[in-house]
């Protein structure tokens, strides 16, 4: 009877000792949870990262949290902005942009952001002492930039690039008016979702600008990820024209992709008049 009691004791000693242990993990395990939840992992890797211009968990709001790379997608400096006219200052040490573009081969892309076309040959424009290199031209519907709050339905943006880290962007705004000469010839070929299309035509870069260059000026960024801080704005005074029925065909393809105007902070905004 005795060996029986003690052994019984044993066993109820036991399993107490089994069921704490067990308790101790699962409350361990519920720490761990309640300390991570919420908590978002930036990848460090971007090149698999889907972003997005619509609202969202990948949308403009989310781009500085999406991956390491992204991080100054919530820097101070960010394009675009709100253009207030009559905030802005005369830029005495602004130049004139000297715009030496010449042709290049039809070459469009839609990447799912923007339709694109890219650029070969020695087109570039000179501002100042520096001689910048036209890299490609891309759209966005409706405008990024607003002028006094105001947004175009369209806005073509010419990367002109003189080292990794000082690009000179010209921004151009679309109205309504008459046929866009380019969009006349091309854009039926406008590739409706990702794809490509190319041919042996050639494109007068220079024509696609309007004759009057001056511009607003500002120091900002990229405006889509990685939105690095590394842009000279000249944005034009002087839009371009397309009618309206190439404005809507446009848009419909380009389905709203435009970044919403960041906090100017503390730039200033310069304008420049030849």
């Amino acid at each position: 009877m005795k060996k029986f009691l003690i052994k019984s004791l044993f066993v109820f000693a036991l399993t107490l000792l089994v069921f704490s242990c067990d308790n101790s993990k699962i409350e361990d395990k519920s720490m761990s949870s309640d300390k991570h939840e919420g908590t978002h992992v930036k990848k460090q890797d971007c090149n698999d990262v889907h972003w997005s211009h619509h609202e969202g968990e990948e949308g403009p709001a989310h781009w500085k949290d999406l991956c390491d790379a992204f991080a100054a997608c919530g820097g101070q400096a960010q394009s675009p902005i709100n253009i207030v006219t009559n905030e802005t200052s005369v830029g005495t040490n602004l130049n004139q942009i000297q715009i030496h573009y010449d042709s290049t081969p039809v070459d469009i892309i839609n990447n799912g952001h923007t339709v694109q076309f890219n650029v070969s040959g020695n087109n570039t424009i000179t501002l100042g002492e520096k001689e910048y290199k036209l890299l490609q031209f891309h759209y966005h519907a409706a405008s990024e930039h607003t002028i006094n709050g105001n947004h175009y339905p369209i806005e073509v943006h010419f990367v002109n690039q003189y080292s990794d880290s000082d690009y000179s962007v010209v921004g151009a705004m679309f109205e309504e008016g008459t046929a866009n000469e380019l969009f006349t010839e091309y854009l039926a070929e406008f590739p409706e979702s990702k794809g490509e299309y190319t041919s042996e035509n050639t494109i007068d870069l220079e024509k696609l600008l309007p004759s009057n260059l001056d511009y607003y000026y500002y120091i900002g960024s990229l405006t889509t990820p990685p939105c690095s801080e590394i842009v000279n704005w000249y944005v034009l005074k002087t839009p371009i024209k397309a009618s309206k029925e190439q404005i809507e065909k446009f848009a419909g393809i380009l389905h709203h992709n435009y970044r919403p105007v960041m906090p100017l902070n503390d730039r200033k905004v310069l304008s420049y008049n030849k």
